[in-house]
């Protein structure tokens, strides 16, 4: 490390080479070197600024574009991308991107240090593409790196640099564009890692880290079993990193993380109990000033959150909101993941609401909300859920208060909501019932028809997407239900059933299923009815539809499948009727 004494010696020795002097290149390099060395040890930004100063004048005296040239073109691309890295300024990053692209052409394919030097171009090309998201700077830099993986073959001692820098480019690549590929690239250098780091080397446990934290991002894109190996690696590192040791609680984190989607996978409760466990272990060997707090608190939260779904244990969601609340400190305004904690914690908070009726939990919940989607512009991967929670709550303030004004903001937000939710998209189904929901309210205010014929066509599809066996399809097939009785109860020469605003007190689950049950299948009667006077094949249809929705609204909950047999005296009414509707429409279409 350069001292003062050393800088100042080296400054005589310069003052020694005045301008003109054959060796003032070589006193101004060393120069800047020291001022370097003691910027690296001080942190003092005048010495850095001095050392680029030196560096200039070295690239002055030395216009010949060969190797004399590079090592201060090097010099000077390195101590501007400090500068970088210590003040943000973003044509030192530029600079020292084009001075890198021209040290590269000095040393062409066999020069000793090519390697290094394309190492160098891509990382600093990898902080670009980060800062600007120009996937073309990280596609650069990853075919850099592999260049320089090529001349520093297995074995080779500086392999390891370039090849975390890969791995990392990859990563952040995926992450961007979810290409497969990139995955399967990754995993494939992970294994090889570990094989290079068996039992016994002290990078053993890091190896398996690594290795099972990308099997799990590979586990989401192809199959289980990946998980499962996961699962297992992530065991064997924990094992290997006891209480007390060093990065025993990311291990823990991941493994957490693993089994908390296999629970999503399986239902395997014993998993999700162990992710809460191991969640409040790494927490807390992440005490308050710990790097790594925030995603303890966000990852145990999640899962608890998961436990109050299935167990509905208020106190699970009491202590959800808190952790939320602490880690939402921790993601400040400009943390990359504040978004998610303000949408989490909005959430919770909406389900608070639902429980006890705190009209401030919802306010709260409707406030955060709108933050979180002001942070997620058109194209954030997270817009459409936003979107989605917030219409949700809005609709439900609406449900309270009567505004119309939110009923029409959830709308517009619904809508391009669901843009960004096409055709094979697992959160469609329930977009298209929460901008039914939506719609069928707006009818009730205005009496428009276009918008409940909207709101039963996406009924219609909603429940599509929801076969036997959904957690959705009850909810779904019961506004949708309520949405046909609507419609024909308009008819003039439908009969009227007792009993108003049935999809407002199904959704207040005031209005029994019975009852809706029972309206359809009269609705249901009175169209089969209407059909033999008229012989209307729609008729027919709408009175297989209506039957059909009310036997099943009618069925067990552990058995929603129409074809899953006719049990019970309550049924036995409805199922004539549709067998003999259907029967009369086999034949009409028959003739």
């Amino acid at each position: 490390m350069a001292s003062t004494d050393d800088v100042s010696r080296i400054r005589a020795k310069l003052e020694r080479c005045p301008p003109g002097d054959d060796g003032r290149d070589v006193a101004l390099y060393d120069l800047a070197s020291a001022h370097w060395e003691r910027y690296r040890k001080e942190k003092e930004i005048d010495d850095l600024n001095e050392a680029i100063t030196l560096q200039r004048e070295v690239l002055e005296l030395r216009p010949l574009k060969n190797d004399d040239r590079s090592k201060p073109l090097n010099g000077l691309a390195s101590y501007l991308v400090h500068r970088y890295d210590s003040q943000g300024a973003v044509e030192d990053l530029e600079e020292a991107i084009t001075l890198g692209r021209e040290v590269l052409g000095l040393r062409p394919l066999g020069h000793r240090v090519r390697a290094v030097t394309l190492y160098n171009l891509a990382t600093r090309l990898k902080k670009r593409s980060l800062r600007e998201a120009k996937t073309s700077d990280l596609d650069e830099a990853i075919e850099l790196l592999r260049e320089a993986l090529e001349l520093c073959p297995s074995g080779h001692p500086h392999r390891s640099s370039p090849l975390c820098e890969f791995v990392l480019c990859l990563s952040i690549r995926y992450k961007i564009q979810g290409a497969v590929n990139d995955l399967e690239e990754i995993v494939t250098l992970r294994r090889a890692e570990l094989e290079l780091c068996p039992r016994g080397h002290p990078d053993h446990a890091r190896a398996l880290h690594n290795l099972a934290c990308d099997l799990r991002r590979f586990a989401k894109k192809t199959a289980i079993c990946y998980l499962e190996e996961s699962i297992g690696l992530l065991r064997q590192a924990v094992e290997l990193r006891p209480p007390g040791r060093a990065n025993r609680s990311s291990s823990l984190h991941e493994l957490a993380l693993c089994l908390s989607d296999r629970h999503d996978e399986r239902e395997i409760v014993d998993d999700l109990e162990e992710a809460i466990t191991l969640g409040r272990e790494a927490l807390a060997l992440r005490p308050p000033g710990h790097a790594d707090r925030d995603e303890s608190l966000h990852n145990l939260s999640y899962n608890l959150r998961k436990r109050f779904v299935r167990q509905a244990t208020i106190h699970d969601l009491e202590e959800v909101i808190e952790l939320h609340r602490a880690a939402l400190e921790l993601r400040p305004s400009g943390h990359q993941h504040q978004p998610s904690s303000l949408r989490e914690l909005a959430l919770c908070l909406s389900n608070r609401h639902d429980k006890q009726g705190a009209v401030n939990d919802l306010e709260e919940a409707i406030t955060l909300g709108h933050a979180a989607l002001e942070l997620c512009p058109p194209e954030h991967v997270d817009r459409g859920v936003s979107l989605h929670n917030l219409a949700r709550d809005l609709r439900r303030r609406f449900a309270k208060e009567h505004v119309i004004d939110d009923l029409e903001k959830a709308i517009e937000l619904l809508r391009p909501a669901l843009e960004l939710r096409p055709n094979g998209h697992p959160d469609r189904s329930s977009l298209l019932h929460e901008l039914a929901l939506c719609l069928s309210n707006w009818h009730d205010k205005h009496g428009i028809v276009p918008d409940l014929e909207e709101a039963i066509a996406l009924g219609r599809a909603a429940l599509e997407l929801c076969p036997a066996g959904h957690p959705d399809r009850g909810a779904v097939l019961y506004s949708l239900a309520c949405n046909l009785r609507k419609k024909f109860q308009k008819l003039a020469d439908m009969p009227r059933l007792p009993g108003a605003n049935f999809l407002d007190r199904a959704a207040s689950a005031v209005c029994p299923k019975a009852d809706v049950a029972s309206s359809l299948f009269e609705l249901s009667l009175h169209l089969w009815d209407r059909f033999q006077q008229q012989a209307a094949t729609t008729d027919l249809d709408d009175a297989i539809c209506l039957a059909t929705y009310a036997l099943e609204l009618r069925l067990p909950h552990e058995d929603v499948s129409i074809a899953g047999g006719f049990r019970g005296w309550p049924r036995e009414q409805t199922q004539k009727n549709l067998s003999r509707v259907v029967k009369r429409r086999i034949i009409y279409v028959s003739l």
